[in-house]
Protein backbone atom coordinates (compact mmCIF):
# COMPACT_ATOMS: atom_id res chain seq x y z
CA UNK A 1 0.00 0.00 0.00
CA UNK A 2 1.15 3.56 -1.19
CA UNK A 3 1.90 6.22 1.22
CA UNK A 4 0.36 9.28 1.85
CA UNK A 5 2.37 12.44 2.87
CA UNK A 6 0.91 15.81 4.17
CA UNK A 7 2.62 18.44 5.21
CA UNK A 8 0.81 21.18 7.00
CA UNK A 9 1.94 24.93 5.88
CA UNK A 10 -1.09 26.76 7.34
CA UNK A 11 -3.73 27.07 9.05
CA UNK A 12 -3.11 25.06 12.19
CA UNK A 13 -3.71 25.45 15.66
CA UNK A 14 -4.84 29.15 14.12
CA UNK A 15 -7.50 30.29 12.28
CA UNK A 16 -6.63 31.49 8.69
CA UNK A 17 -4.29 30.99 6.07
CA UNK A 18 -5.16 27.37 5.63
CA UNK A 19 -2.77 25.32 3.22
CA UNK A 20 -2.13 21.64 3.47
CA UNK A 21 0.06 19.71 0.38
CA UNK A 22 -0.73 16.62 0.07
CA UNK A 23 1.64 13.82 -2.17
CA UNK A 24 0.84 10.51 -2.82
CA UNK A 25 2.19 8.20 -5.73
CA UNK A 26 4.20 11.22 -7.34
CA UNK A 27 1.27 13.42 -7.60
CA UNK A 28 1.31 16.99 -5.29
CA UNK A 29 -1.71 18.77 -4.65
CA UNK A 30 -2.64 21.88 -2.22
CA UNK A 31 -5.74 21.94 -0.60
CA UNK A 32 -6.65 25.30 -0.11
CA UNK A 33 -4.06 28.19 -0.07
CA UNK A 34 -5.06 31.34 1.83
CA UNK A 35 -3.98 34.03 4.03
CA UNK A 36 -4.73 35.17 7.02
CA UNK A 37 -5.72 38.62 8.20
CA UNK A 38 -4.75 40.59 11.30
CA UNK A 39 -5.79 43.62 12.21
CA UNK A 40 -3.96 46.47 11.64
CA UNK A 41 -1.01 44.65 10.57
CA UNK A 42 0.22 42.98 6.97
CA UNK A 43 -1.48 39.80 6.15
CA UNK A 44 -0.01 36.55 6.85
CA UNK A 45 0.85 33.59 4.17
CA UNK A 46 2.26 30.00 4.03
CA UNK A 47 5.30 29.40 2.11
CA UNK A 48 5.56 28.36 -1.83
CA UNK A 49 6.09 24.82 -2.25
CA UNK A 50 8.85 23.95 -4.37
CA UNK A 51 6.52 21.60 -6.99
CA UNK A 52 2.33 21.23 -7.05
CA UNK A 53 0.70 19.75 -9.49
CA UNK A 54 -2.98 21.19 -8.55
CA UNK A 55 -4.85 23.23 -6.03
CA UNK A 56 -8.24 21.92 -4.15
CA UNK A 57 -9.90 24.83 -3.73
CA UNK A 58 -13.04 24.38 -0.89
CA UNK A 59 -14.67 27.58 -1.07
CA UNK A 60 -13.96 31.27 -1.23
CA UNK A 61 -13.01 32.59 1.38
CA UNK A 62 -9.53 34.35 1.62
CA UNK A 63 -9.06 32.87 4.81
CA UNK A 64 -8.67 29.55 1.98
CA UNK A 65 -8.20 31.66 -1.27
CA UNK A 66 -6.30 34.37 -0.58
CA UNK A 67 -2.69 33.16 -1.53
CA UNK A 68 -3.26 31.91 -4.68
CA UNK A 69 -2.34 34.39 -6.86
CA UNK A 70 0.87 34.68 -5.42
CA UNK A 71 1.16 30.75 -6.81
CA UNK A 72 1.22 31.86 -9.92
CA UNK A 73 3.27 34.39 -9.75
CA UNK A 74 5.97 32.63 -8.96
CA UNK A 75 5.09 30.38 -12.06
CA UNK A 76 2.70 27.29 -10.50
CA UNK A 77 0.59 27.74 -13.82
CA UNK A 78 -1.08 24.89 -12.34
CA UNK A 79 -5.15 24.14 -12.38
CA UNK A 80 -7.25 25.15 -9.28
CA UNK A 81 -10.31 23.13 -9.06
CA UNK A 82 -13.40 23.70 -6.94
CA UNK A 83 -17.06 24.54 -7.62
CA UNK A 84 -18.41 26.52 -10.60
CA UNK A 85 -19.50 29.39 -8.39
CA UNK A 86 -16.48 29.36 -6.16
CA UNK A 87 -14.87 30.64 -9.43
CA UNK A 88 -16.87 33.87 -9.16
CA UNK A 89 -17.00 34.42 -5.85
CA UNK A 90 -12.77 34.46 -5.52
CA UNK A 91 -13.08 37.39 -8.83
CA UNK A 92 -15.15 39.12 -6.25
CA UNK A 93 -13.04 38.71 -3.56
CA UNK A 94 -8.86 38.68 -4.86
CA UNK A 95 -9.77 41.92 -6.92
CA UNK A 96 -11.32 43.37 -3.44
CA UNK A 97 -8.17 42.00 -1.35
CA UNK A 98 -5.76 44.14 -3.34
CA UNK A 99 -7.73 46.96 -3.05
CA UNK A 100 -7.89 46.73 0.43
CA UNK A 101 -4.32 46.28 0.47
CA UNK A 102 -3.72 49.48 -1.27
CA UNK A 103 -5.85 51.42 0.94
CA UNK A 104 -3.74 50.22 3.92
CA UNK A 105 -0.56 50.02 2.80
CA UNK A 106 0.17 46.37 2.31
CA UNK A 107 1.94 44.34 0.44
CA UNK A 108 0.20 41.26 -0.86
CA UNK A 109 2.33 39.95 -3.55
CA UNK A 110 0.11 40.21 -6.35
CA UNK A 111 -1.68 42.64 -8.57
CA UNK A 112 -5.09 41.85 -10.78
CA UNK A 113 -3.00 40.21 -13.46
CA UNK A 114 -2.32 37.41 -10.83
CA UNK A 115 -6.06 37.19 -10.43
CA UNK A 116 -6.59 37.11 -14.05
CA UNK A 117 -4.19 34.04 -14.20
CA UNK A 118 -5.96 32.21 -11.19
CA UNK A 119 -9.07 32.68 -12.98
CA UNK A 120 -8.11 31.49 -16.11
CA UNK A 121 -6.58 28.23 -14.31
CA UNK A 122 -9.61 27.69 -12.29
CA UNK A 123 -11.26 24.22 -13.02
CA UNK A 124 -15.12 23.58 -12.23
CA UNK A 125 -16.21 20.20 -11.05
CA UNK A 126 -19.30 18.94 -9.81
CA UNK A 127 -20.74 17.33 -6.65
CA UNK A 128 -20.52 13.45 -6.28
CA UNK A 129 -18.90 13.09 -9.68
CA UNK A 130 -15.32 11.91 -9.36
CA UNK A 131 -12.11 13.04 -11.04
CA UNK A 132 -8.39 12.40 -11.28
CA UNK A 133 -5.25 14.41 -11.04
CA UNK A 134 -2.36 12.28 -11.54
CA UNK A 135 -3.00 8.97 -8.69
CA UNK A 136 -5.42 10.75 -6.97
CA UNK A 137 -9.22 9.83 -7.49
CA UNK A 138 -11.24 12.85 -5.87
CA UNK A 139 -14.89 13.92 -5.44
CA UNK A 140 -16.29 16.50 -3.91
CA UNK A 141 -19.54 16.58 -1.52
CA UNK A 142 -21.41 19.78 -0.21
CA UNK A 143 -19.65 21.29 2.95
CA UNK A 144 -22.87 23.15 3.63
CA UNK A 145 -20.76 26.44 4.68
CA UNK A 146 -21.54 29.01 1.66
CA UNK A 147 -22.64 28.14 -1.94
CA UNK A 148 -20.02 25.81 -3.65
CA UNK A 149 -18.32 24.81 -0.96
CA UNK A 150 -17.20 21.19 -1.01
CA UNK A 151 -15.32 18.90 1.20
CA UNK A 152 -13.08 16.68 -1.15
CA UNK A 153 -12.63 12.91 -0.83
CA UNK A 154 -9.31 11.41 -1.89
CA UNK A 155 -8.59 7.75 -2.71
CA UNK A 156 -4.89 6.54 -3.81
CA UNK A 157 -4.26 2.32 -3.68
CA UNK A 158 -7.23 1.09 -1.70
CA UNK A 159 -6.55 4.61 0.92
CA UNK A 160 -8.88 6.99 1.17
CA UNK A 161 -8.76 11.00 2.88
CA UNK A 162 -11.34 13.13 3.66
CA UNK A 163 -10.67 17.09 3.81
CA UNK A 164 -13.80 19.09 5.31
CA UNK A 165 -12.73 22.30 4.17
CA UNK A 166 -14.97 24.55 6.54
CA UNK A 167 -18.55 22.89 6.81
CA UNK A 168 -21.53 22.81 8.78
CA UNK A 169 -23.07 19.69 9.79
CA UNK A 170 -27.19 22.11 10.20
CA UNK A 171 -29.57 23.14 7.98
CA UNK A 172 -29.26 27.03 7.57
CA UNK A 173 -31.86 29.43 5.40
CA UNK A 174 -29.33 29.66 2.69
CA UNK A 175 -27.68 26.21 2.80
CA UNK A 176 -28.37 22.36 3.21
CA UNK A 177 -26.23 20.69 5.40
CA UNK A 178 -23.01 19.17 4.84
CA UNK A 179 -23.14 15.60 2.57
CA UNK A 180 -22.09 13.43 5.42
CA UNK A 181 -24.33 10.49 4.72
CA UNK A 182 -22.91 10.31 1.19
CA UNK A 183 -19.07 9.87 1.95
CA UNK A 184 -18.01 6.73 1.54
CA UNK A 185 -15.50 4.88 4.37
CA UNK A 186 -12.89 7.51 5.50
CA UNK A 187 -9.43 6.54 6.80
CA UNK A 188 -7.83 9.59 7.54
CA UNK A 189 -9.42 12.60 8.39
CA UNK A 190 -8.64 16.59 7.66
CA UNK A 191 -10.96 18.80 9.88
CA UNK A 192 -11.51 21.79 10.65
CA UNK A 193 -12.25 22.77 14.60
CA UNK A 194 -13.02 26.26 14.39
CA UNK A 195 -15.94 25.96 16.83
CA UNK A 196 -14.94 22.57 18.19
CA UNK A 197 -14.92 23.69 21.65
CA UNK A 198 -18.31 25.48 22.04
CA UNK A 199 -21.73 25.45 20.64
CA UNK A 200 -23.55 27.72 19.02
CA UNK A 201 -26.86 28.79 20.24
CA UNK A 202 -29.88 27.97 18.38
CA UNK A 203 -30.20 29.53 15.16
CA UNK A 204 -33.98 29.78 15.63
CA UNK A 205 -33.79 32.26 18.50
CA UNK A 206 -31.37 34.12 16.89
CA UNK A 207 -33.55 35.13 14.09
CA UNK A 208 -36.30 35.95 16.26
CA UNK A 209 -34.08 38.06 18.36
CA UNK A 210 -32.88 40.06 14.91
CA UNK A 211 -36.41 40.73 14.07
CA UNK A 212 -37.26 41.63 17.74
CA UNK A 213 -34.08 44.17 17.76
CA UNK A 214 -34.89 46.05 14.04
CA UNK A 215 -39.28 45.97 15.02
CA UNK A 216 -37.68 47.94 18.37
CA UNK A 217 -35.27 50.28 15.78
CA UNK A 218 -37.75 51.20 13.94
CA UNK A 219 -40.44 51.88 16.46
CA UNK A 220 -38.38 53.80 17.98
CA UNK A 221 -37.38 56.30 14.96
CA UNK A 222 -33.92 54.61 14.67
CA UNK A 223 -31.99 52.95 11.72
CA UNK A 224 -30.86 49.23 12.46
CA UNK A 225 -27.63 48.48 10.54
CA UNK A 226 -27.01 45.12 10.28
CA UNK A 227 -22.98 43.94 9.38
CA UNK A 228 -22.47 41.04 8.39
CA UNK A 229 -20.00 38.92 5.63
CA UNK A 230 -20.31 39.71 2.02
CA UNK A 231 -20.39 36.12 1.17
CA UNK A 232 -23.37 34.57 2.15
CA UNK A 233 -24.22 35.55 5.75
CA UNK A 234 -26.17 39.22 4.63
CA UNK A 235 -27.89 36.56 2.25
CA UNK A 236 -28.72 34.70 5.18
CA UNK A 237 -29.80 37.27 7.41
CA UNK A 238 -32.44 38.79 4.93
CA UNK A 239 -33.58 35.16 4.17
CA UNK A 240 -34.27 35.12 8.09
CA UNK A 241 -36.27 38.32 8.31
CA UNK A 242 -37.94 37.01 5.38
CA UNK A 243 -39.53 33.80 6.96
CA UNK A 244 -40.03 35.20 10.45
CA UNK A 245 -42.13 37.11 9.07
CA UNK A 246 -40.54 40.79 8.47
CA UNK A 247 -42.00 41.95 5.12
CA UNK A 248 -40.36 45.67 5.71
CA UNK A 249 -38.03 47.36 3.41
CA UNK A 250 -34.52 46.04 3.47
CA UNK A 251 -31.73 47.78 1.85
CA UNK A 252 -28.46 45.74 0.71
CA UNK A 253 -25.13 48.00 0.58
CA UNK A 254 -21.11 47.01 -0.10
CA UNK A 255 -19.92 43.88 -1.25
CA UNK A 256 -22.78 41.72 -0.96
CA UNK A 257 -24.83 43.55 -3.74
CA UNK A 258 -22.70 41.67 -6.09
CA UNK A 259 -22.40 38.58 -3.99
CA UNK A 260 -25.73 38.25 -3.83
CA UNK A 261 -26.33 38.57 -7.82
CA UNK A 262 -23.63 35.64 -7.97
CA UNK A 263 -25.78 33.21 -5.88
CA UNK A 264 -28.82 34.57 -7.72
CA UNK A 265 -27.22 33.28 -10.65
CA UNK A 266 -25.80 30.06 -9.71
CA UNK A 267 -29.28 29.72 -7.94
CA UNK A 268 -28.87 25.81 -7.80
CA UNK A 269 -26.25 25.74 -5.11
CA UNK A 270 -28.66 26.92 -1.89
CA UNK A 271 -31.01 25.28 -0.04
CA UNK A 272 -33.72 26.59 -1.61
CA UNK A 273 -33.98 28.51 -5.19
CA UNK A 274 -37.41 29.71 -4.68
CA UNK A 275 -36.84 31.14 -1.27
CA UNK A 276 -33.24 32.77 -2.39
CA UNK A 277 -35.52 34.25 -4.89
CA UNK A 278 -38.42 35.26 -2.97
CA UNK A 279 -35.88 36.95 -0.33
CA UNK A 280 -33.30 38.87 -3.30
CA UNK A 281 -36.66 40.82 -4.40
CA UNK A 282 -37.46 41.87 -1.25
CA UNK A 283 -34.11 43.38 -1.47
CA UNK A 284 -33.39 46.87 -2.47
CA UNK A 285 -29.50 47.30 -3.17
CA UNK A 286 -27.54 50.94 -2.58
CA UNK A 287 -26.33 51.62 -5.84
CA UNK A 288 -24.56 55.29 -5.52
CA UNK A 289 -23.51 57.56 -2.25
CA UNK A 290 -26.40 59.99 -3.34
CA UNK A 291 -28.88 56.70 -1.92
CA UNK A 292 -26.73 55.79 1.05
CA UNK A 293 -26.85 58.99 2.13
CA UNK A 294 -30.64 59.42 2.24
CA UNK A 295 -31.40 56.18 3.58
CA UNK A 296 -28.95 57.10 6.52
CA UNK A 297 -31.25 59.60 7.61
CA UNK A 298 -34.79 58.14 8.07
CA UNK A 299 -35.73 54.71 9.77
CA UNK A 300 -34.49 51.91 7.68
CA UNK A 301 -32.85 48.17 7.77
CA UNK A 302 -29.64 48.35 6.08
CA UNK A 303 -27.55 45.01 5.46
CA UNK A 304 -23.92 46.06 4.89
CA UNK A 305 -20.41 45.41 5.36
CA UNK A 306 -17.71 44.38 6.86
CA UNK A 307 -18.96 42.01 8.99
CA UNK A 308 -15.76 42.79 11.31
CA UNK A 309 -16.07 46.66 10.84
CA UNK A 310 -12.87 46.89 9.71
CA UNK A 311 -14.06 49.05 6.58
CA UNK A 312 -16.73 49.25 4.23
CA UNK A 313 -20.01 51.27 4.35
CA UNK A 314 -20.87 50.47 7.52
CA UNK A 315 -18.66 53.18 8.84
CA UNK A 316 -20.61 55.35 7.01
CA UNK A 317 -23.65 54.36 8.41
CA UNK A 318 -22.24 54.21 12.09
CA UNK A 319 -20.85 57.54 11.32
CA UNK A 320 -24.53 59.28 10.79
CA UNK A 321 -26.34 57.58 13.29
CA UNK A 322 -23.29 57.44 15.75
CA UNK A 323 -25.19 59.97 18.53
CA UNK A 324 -28.50 58.24 17.86
CA UNK A 325 -29.53 55.87 21.20
CA UNK A 326 -32.76 54.79 19.11
CA UNK A 327 -30.04 53.53 16.35
CA UNK A 328 -28.68 49.51 16.00
CA UNK A 329 -25.97 48.48 14.80
CA UNK A 330 -25.83 44.66 15.14
CA UNK A 331 -23.03 42.16 14.61
CA UNK A 332 -23.88 38.73 13.28
CA UNK A 333 -21.26 37.21 13.88
CA UNK A 334 -17.84 36.20 15.85
CA UNK A 335 -15.54 39.44 16.81
CA UNK A 336 -11.87 38.49 16.15
CA UNK A 337 -9.39 40.37 18.84
CA UNK A 338 -8.18 43.39 17.48
CA UNK A 339 -10.64 43.97 15.20
CA UNK A 340 -12.87 47.20 14.93
CA UNK A 341 -15.70 45.08 15.78
CA UNK A 342 -13.79 43.85 19.57
CA UNK A 343 -13.41 47.19 20.13
CA UNK A 344 -17.14 48.13 19.91
CA UNK A 345 -18.20 45.75 21.95
CA UNK A 346 -15.32 46.30 24.65
CA UNK A 347 -15.00 50.15 24.64
CA UNK A 348 -18.32 51.38 22.63
CA UNK A 349 -16.23 53.36 20.22
CA UNK A 350 -14.19 52.44 16.35
CA UNK A 351 -11.43 54.07 14.22
CA UNK A 352 -13.73 55.31 10.93
CA UNK A 353 -11.11 57.60 8.74
CA UNK A 354 -8.53 57.89 11.42
CA UNK A 355 -10.36 59.23 14.02
CA UNK A 356 -11.86 57.42 17.25
CA UNK A 357 -15.36 58.05 16.97
CA UNK A 358 -17.75 57.28 20.27
CA UNK A 359 -20.95 55.47 18.74
CA UNK A 360 -24.47 56.24 20.84
CA UNK A 361 -26.12 53.48 19.00
CA UNK A 362 -27.26 50.19 20.68
CA UNK A 363 -24.88 47.35 20.11
CA UNK A 364 -26.17 43.92 19.72
CA UNK A 365 -24.25 40.96 18.71
CA UNK A 366 -25.94 37.55 17.51
CA UNK A 367 -24.28 34.82 15.78
CA UNK A 368 -25.46 33.44 12.58
CA UNK A 369 -21.98 31.34 12.19
CA UNK A 370 -21.49 28.89 9.21
CA UNK A 371 -18.88 26.46 10.91
CA UNK A 372 -20.14 23.45 12.48
CA UNK A 373 -20.42 23.39 16.72
CA UNK A 374 -18.83 20.96 18.83
CA UNK A 375 -21.92 18.65 18.55
CA UNK A 376 -21.44 18.95 14.76
CA UNK A 377 -18.14 17.78 14.13
CA UNK A 378 -18.23 14.94 17.19
CA UNK A 379 -21.29 13.49 15.13
CA UNK A 380 -19.35 14.04 11.52
CA UNK A 381 -16.92 11.72 13.35
CA UNK A 382 -19.04 9.41 15.11
CA UNK A 383 -20.69 8.70 11.52
CA UNK A 384 -18.06 8.60 9.36
CA UNK A 385 -15.29 6.21 12.14
CA UNK A 386 -12.18 7.61 10.52
CA UNK A 387 -8.48 5.33 11.77
CA UNK A 388 -6.68 8.60 12.07
CA UNK A 389 -7.93 12.45 12.69
CA UNK A 390 -6.02 15.36 11.61
CA UNK A 391 -7.17 18.60 13.28
CA UNK A 392 -6.71 21.77 11.42
CA UNK A 393 -8.25 25.59 11.31
CA UNK A 394 -9.22 26.07 14.94
CA UNK A 395 -7.52 28.05 17.87
CA UNK A 396 -7.57 25.25 20.19
CA UNK A 397 -7.03 22.38 17.97
CA UNK A 398 -4.20 20.34 19.57
CA UNK A 399 -6.72 20.45 22.87
CA UNK A 400 -9.55 19.21 20.51
CA UNK A 401 -7.35 16.34 19.31
CA UNK A 402 -5.88 15.17 22.84
CA UNK A 403 -9.65 15.21 23.40
CA UNK A 404 -10.25 12.87 20.56
CA UNK A 405 -7.44 10.46 21.43
CA UNK A 406 -8.62 10.39 25.03
CA UNK A 407 -12.21 9.97 24.86
CA UNK A 408 -12.89 8.63 21.53
CA UNK A 409 -9.84 6.14 21.27
CA UNK A 410 -8.92 7.56 18.08
CA UNK A 411 -5.34 8.41 16.56
CA UNK A 412 -5.94 12.15 16.93
CA UNK A 413 -3.34 14.62 16.30
CA UNK A 414 -2.96 18.51 15.63
CA UNK A 415 0.35 19.03 13.73
CA UNK A 416 2.67 22.18 13.79
CA UNK A 417 3.07 24.59 11.08
CA UNK A 418 5.71 22.70 8.87
CA UNK A 419 5.29 19.43 9.94
CA UNK A 420 4.96 16.40 7.92
CA UNK A 421 2.97 13.46 8.70
CA UNK A 422 3.27 10.30 6.53
CA UNK A 423 0.14 7.52 6.36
Amino acid sequence: MGKISVSVLGGTREVGKSAILLEAGGTRVLLDYGMKLIPKEHPQFPPIPEKVDAVLLSHAHLDHSGSLPRLVRKGFDIPIYGIDITREYIDLLLYDAIKVAKLKEHNIGYGSKEVRRVLNNFRPVEFNVPFKIGDLEITAFNAGHIPGSAMFYIRYDGRSLLYTGDFNTLSSRLMPPAQIENIPEVDILITESTYAMREHPPREKQESLLKEIIIDTLKSGGTAVVAGFAIGRLLEVAMALRAKGFRGKIFLDGMARRSTEITEFFSNRVRDSDDLKLTTMSITSVRNWQMRKKIAKKPNVILTTSGMLEGGPVHYYMKERREDENSTITLTGYQVDGTEGRRLLEEGRVEIEGEETWIMMKVNQLNFSAHASRSGILRMINELKPESIMVVHGEHSNLFAEELEDKMGTSSFSPEIGEEIIF
